[in-house]
């Protein structure tokens, strides 16, 4: 054990690695760490929620296509139906995985804007770049 400065003998055993310090004085010392700390963790509670109702009602109209299409395919008279149909499918199938992807990375940027922002940091915001200014005649 390290020899503390601050330690006695009447301390309990749980507090001899401790200074003697508040909570109170903690908390002041890294009141911007904690909050902080609170509202990134807002904005992650929050982006996570978002992202699993998404992808809950992704999977519902997924299982809702899936079944459509399991229908027309029970009413298909001919092969030529059967590749037809099949081959819409897993388009419209594609495509919908595409779009979710891409709302699930706009939920995810959002939080990552959301998080950097108080910690100072400068996120990344993809934009057109501006047009350069010419150079003054000299």
């Amino acid at each position: 054990m390290i020899a503390m400065p601050f330690q006695t003998t009447d301390m309990p055993q749980a507090t001899k690695l401790m200074p003697p310090v508040s909570f109170d004085t903690l908390l002041g010392v890294n009141r911007a760490a904690f909050e902080s700390w609170m509202v990134m963790n807002r904005a992650l509670a929050s982006a996570a929620g978002r992202m699993v109702h998404e992808y809950g009602a992704f999977v519902a109209r997924r299982l809702a296509d899936d079944v459509d299409c399991q229908k027309q395919l029970v009413a298909c008279r001919t092969p030529s139906d059967v590749v037809d149909l099949t081959g819409r499918s897993a388009q419209a199938a594609v495509r919908d995985y595409m779009d979710e992807a891409t709302r699930l990375s706009v939920i995810a940027a959002e939080m990552v804007q959301a998080i950097a922002r108080p910690v100072g940091m400068a996120a990344a915001v993809v934009t057109d770049p501006e047009p350069e200014a010419p150079a003054p005649a000299a």
